[in-house]
């Protein structure tokens, strides 16, 4: 088959490919290699896997639709895009798959590259987009300067949120709104299987904190512990028995006498 030239023009220098010009060539599925980040970047979806697993069928590999695969220097190619073909190929007992072959100074250009290849042509779903901003957010090996935390200034956080949201392609709001869902586990978990949106998920997480933030006010019989209160009772008794002996009212006396006898019996 003869090669196929594609001349790229992608819309960031970080996501560059070192040439001009890309090559597809053929490659068999035993020289490529299937790894996380990208593995796991998007989910394959059912039904788009299956439309393509058809057509691959009837049709074979379309050599117009090349997946993309990073060649490190060691000779190691990663599929950083194509996995849903690579999946359908693979079930379909092909052996060979036409690609890209491109470089990449780091992880972390590879991984901006895939995700801008795929961002435009996917309706991406919150899950996706919580995974995405995720890994964009986690420093990644390569990147020149580490992605702020969660907990540094307010500054610090608006800028790398909009860093985040140029590279995914969403707004500064919701990549804010994502890091709310991040930090709660819980919270996360429900918008990975799809019960929750960003939107939802956040303002739950969001809250949760409101809550815990609250003073819990407790009174000081909550607040003792058991020694504590055995010497609160024994404190109360003595008390009890003083005013028994030096109270001048008889009446008063008394009664101090008899709740001295009731404290007494509750302390033994």
């Amino acid at each position: 088959m003869p090669k196929l030239t594609m001349t790229t023009r992608p819309e960031k220098a970080s996501v560059n490919n070192s040439g001009d010009k890309t090559v597809g060539v053929e490659l068999y599925l035993d020289q490529i290699t299937k790894a996380d980040p990208f593995a796991s970047l998007f989910t394959i979806k059912p039904d788009v896997f299956e439309a393509i697993k058809a057509d691959m069928k009837a049709n074979g590999f379309d050599p117009s639709k090349p997946v993309n695969v990073w060649k490190k220097p060691d000779g190691t190619r990663i599929l950083i895009d194509g996995y849903t073909r690579v999946q359908a190929a693979e079930e379909l007992g092909l052996l060979r798959v036409t690609a890209y072959e491109k470089t990449f100074a780091s992880e972390a250009e590879a991984l901006a590259y895939a995700i801008h290849t795929q961002r435009d042509r996917r309706n991406l779903s919150d899950a996706e987009l919580l995974r995405l901003i995720e890994l964009v957010d986690r420093p990644q090996e390569g990147f020149n300067t580490s992605l702020a935390p969660f907990g540094a200034t307010v500054g610090s956080l608006s800028k790398t949120a909009a860093i985040t949201a140029d590279a995914v392609g969403i707004s500064v709001r919701k990549v804010e709104r994502a890091r709310v869902v991040l930090a709660d586990p819980v919270e996360a978990a429900a918008v990975r299987n799809g019960t929750k949106t960003i939107h939802q998920a956040a303002e739950a997480a969001k809250a949760k904190r409101a809550t815990k933030s609250k003073p819990q006010h407790r009174s000081k019989a909550n607040a003792l512990t058991a020694d504590d209160a055995l010497a609160e009772g024994h404190r109360i008794l003595i008390l009890l028995n003083a005013l028994a002996s030096c109270d001048p009212d008889e009446r008063r006396r008394a009664a101090y006498k008899s709740a001295a006898v009731m404290v007494r019996r509750a302390l033994k």
